[in-house]
């Protein structure tokens, strides 16, 4: 079979869906407009999807998989002490904000029950991180959980920052990590 259905995989489906998704946001993962992307029809995204929820779906997992598990995977193999591992993910995810615009599209995209149900899934899964790293510091569980949410909450305000006044938040150098190092200090503080 010559045609476009026989070349293009699911996972080249999921791959173009996933950069329009960080790319633009989950309006932005529409049939036909993928299919553009891809040099494609429509009928050959049905060969492998049902309807446009599922092919968002997958691209949400993939998102899902590469932003928080492959993430929180690398913290966890260094194998350091805790307070190590807090300072290697804040780090990680406080000096990038400038190319995770997705995050606050995907934010914004709540109102899809597919994107609220992920963005909740990863929310929930980064909060109970940061919990675990505070817990094995010693910290309270329950002073844990609302640093958690605190900490996440501050991330969340750092990345709107780093996108609506990109001059107020240093994006890489030693200001950068200076202001990763304060966060977590804020964090872990008395």
């Amino acid at each position: 079979m010559t045609n476009a259905r026989a070349r293009l995989s699911r996972d080249q489906w999921i791959d173009a869906a996933f950069e329009a998704l960080t790319s633009h946001g989950p309006g932005s993962v529409a049939v036909e407009k993928v299919a553009r992307t891809l040099g494609s029809t429509k009928g050959s995204f049905y060969w492998h999807f049902a309807n446009r929820d599922e092919l968002l779906q997958a691209a949400l997992d993939r998102w899902e998989v590469l932003a928080t598990e492959r993430l929180i995977s690398s913290v966890e193999a260094s194998g350091e002490p805790a307070e190590v591992r807090l300072r290697r993910l804040v780090d990680a995810v406080t000096t990038g904000l400038a190319g995770r615009r997705a995050e606050l599209e995907l934010l914004a995209g709540i109102d899809h029950p597919v994107v609220s149900a992920a963005v909740r899934r990863v929310t929930e899964r980064r909060v109970a991180y940061i919990v675990t790293l505070l817990v094995d510091l010693g910290m309270d569980r329950q002073k844990a959980e609302h640093r958690g949410v605190l900490a996440y909450s501050m991330y969340l305000g750092q990345m709107q920052l780093v996108h609506s006044a990109p001059d107020v938040v240093p994006g890489s150098g030693a200001d950068a990590h200076a202001l990763a190092d304060e966060f977590v200090s804020m964090v872990l503080a008395g």
